[in-house]
């Protein structure tokens, strides 16, 4: 199965400037998933991957360090602005906030290429090469970092106070941490339901029952 470059849907109202690199982007990464899983990781070039892509090798480098950080979608950035922004001036109940991280954190997910065939041939080639997995596990901390960043901000922006004399950004931290459980609890589900496995946050439905659930839990037991 070779996967096409353009079944990825573009984003609300999103900019030609910003559209142009995502698209590149999501077409390097693809090329890469297609060419490692047809001849393996050792043997699929960086110059195949870029000529698939229809971009230079030059062009490659700009936008991943390796074909290895293509395969899992490494980038530097790997939250939307118009997310950020909005994030930032939401109301901050604590119950809004917990699910308000939550779903900044499943939104950043979804923008790492986790479309159902992207995702399924990207499975296959961590189960052929398991060390990708510890590149994988790296975007995925990174990408919890910069979520952290942000609630961090939002914490000093808003004067949100805390019991805890720890700093914004070690309570930020724990936030993430928390918040990412429905995130984790959906993917568990998806594995165990599809045998090939499942990226986090492929099923909206699923991850809204997880929302409901973490809510839930969070409120403690009923009197």
């Amino acid at each position: 199965m070779t996967i096409s470059q353009d079944t990825a849907a573009p984003p609300a109202e999103e900019s030609l400037r910003d559209r142009k690199p995502r698209l590149t982007r999501r077409a390097i990464h693809v090329a890469t998933v297609n060419q490692v899983h047809a001849h393996g990781l050792d043997q699929a070039t960086i110059a195949a991957i870029a000529a698939e892509a229809g971009v230079s090798t030059r062009t490659f480098f700009n936008y991943f360090a390796s074909k290895e950080d293509a395969v899992v979608g490494i980038a530097e950035q790997e939250l939307d602005e118009e997310a950020i922004a909005g994030f930032l001036v939401a109301p901050s109940d604590g119950a809004e906030l917990a699910e308000q991280v939550a779903r900044l954190l499943h939104a950043a997910y979804l923008l790492t290429f986790n479309d159902d065939e992207v995702a399924s041939l990207r499975r296959r080639i961590f189960a052929a090469h398991p060390s990708l997995l510890g590149r994988q596990f790296e975007k995925n901390r990174r990408l919890e970092a910069q979520v952290a960043e942000v609630v961090a901000t939002r914490i000093r922006q808003h004067d949100l106070e805390f019991d805890s004399p720890e700093s914004p950004e070690a309570i930020a931290e724990m936030i993430v941490l928390v918040c990412s459980a429905p995130l984790r609890a959906a993917a568990r589900q998806l594995a165990e339901r599809d045998d090939a496995g499942a990226e986090a946050g492929e099923d909206p439905a699923v991850f809204d029952r997880s929302i409901r659930l973490f809510l839930d839990v969070m409120k403690g037991p009923a009197a």
